[in-house]
């Protein structure tokens, strides 16, 4: 019960959201889901979102899930394959809960973090995983989209488990601050805990 994890889960997760990207307009099969991941919300007042591209890239429709019984329908404000970065924008017409933004310069090796998503989806909304910073400054490249070209991100790497969904949502420090924005996993067998996010400097 003392662990700030506790801490950071209770003030943190209202503002993760669960973000669907629907694809397919066609008359006889209709709109699909084609991938789902995560996202939280930077600007309470004005329903901003930050994600990864990858989780709305090609998408003709996106919904954003607050809570079983809180659902809107998004429009993009930005996106950059690049980067693997995305801003959407939901109107809630109410103030909605926000993260705060921390430092990722002042990262250090060994230091606490703590991962906030959807792992698989709705089901296992708002899991929360926590480990430690591994490295700092990692090049990994990765796809644009699905078959598109490639491109190499400078990334943290930490061992908090980050799943398929995960993508797009918070990496916090021990004061409960977004530093990263988790976005790949090394899937390989026989590898284990070896996931990635985008720093928040790069992303601001």
């Amino acid at each position: 019960g003392q662990s700030p994890v506790v801490a950071i889960h209770q003030k943190v997760s209202p503002a993760v959201v669960g973000i669907t990207n629907f694809q397919g307009t066609n008359f006889f099969t209709g709109e699909r889901e084609a991938g789902s991941g995560s996202g939280f919300i930077i600007d309470g007042e004005k329903g901003l979102i930050v994600t990864n591209n990858h989780v709305i890239s090609g998408a003709q429709r996106i919904t954003v899930t607050l809570s079983e019984d809180e659902q809107y329908t998004a429009s993009v404000v930005g996106s950059d394959s690049r980067t693997d970065l995305a801003v959407l924008k939901i109107d809630a017409d109410k103030k909605l809960p926000q993260v705060t933004l921390g430092d990722s310069k002042k990262l250090q090796v060994g230091e606490g973090v703590v991962a906030i998503g959807n792992p698989l989806g709705a089901k296992f909304a708002r899991s929360v995983t926590s480990g430690v910073i591994s490295a700092l400054d990692r090049e990994i490249t990765v796809a644009t989209s699905r078959g598109g070209a490639e491109t190499t991100l400078n990334l943290i790497q930490t061992d908090a488990a980050i799943n398929p969904g995960n993508s797009g949502g918070p990496l916090l420090n021990m004061q409960g601050q977004v530093i990263g924005i988790n976005s790949v996993k090394i899937a390989t067998e026989g590898v284990e805990g070896m996931g990635f996010a985008i720093p928040i400097a790069d992303a601001k």
